[in-house]
């Protein structure tokens, strides 16, 4: 079942990416983001409704990594913004965001969480790299 929400997740941040190239127009990267991030947390409110209205009361290191991992995401998105805004393109600026972005998520997997890291792993990240590479190279 994991696949399926990993499928869908990743057809749903294809989709955002774009449409951050097409919201890239107005000047202000940063009302861009707040623009975009009352999108997003009107959708998880409603998500959250339709699907859950569970809420816990206790606090949890869980919820205090979900308020840092979130502010992140509104950091990096009003980057992603400016990228997009003076960049060469979404096909340039997001796969070298995405590859940076697997590769260190690997890299913090394999220091901080004790994952094992597999030549396929290693592997695929040099493939990553030589992708980056070839997509600044036509540039």
């Amino acid at each position: 079942m994991w696949i399926i929400y990993t499928l869908a997740a990743t057809l749903a941040v294809s989709m955002s990416d774009a449409m951050r190239k097409l919201g890239s127009t107005l000047q202000d990267p940063f009302q861009n983001n707040l623009v975009f991030q009352i999108g997003s947390v009107t959708t998880a409110l409603i998500l959250w409704l339709v699907f859950s209205r569970h809420f816990e009361l206790q606090p949890t290191r869980g919820i205090v990594y979900a308020l840092i991992g979130g502010s992140l995401i509104a950091v990096f998105t009003a980057l992603l913004f400016k990228a997009l805004a003076i960049g060469p393109g979404v096909s340039t600026v997001v796969p070298i965001i995405r590859v940076g972005g697997i590769l260190l998520v690997g890299l913090f997997g394999v220091l901080f969480f004790q994952e094992k890291l597999t030549w396929s792993m290693a592997l695929g990240g040099l493939l990553a790299l030589g992708g980056v590479y070839l997509i600044l190279s036509g540039k």
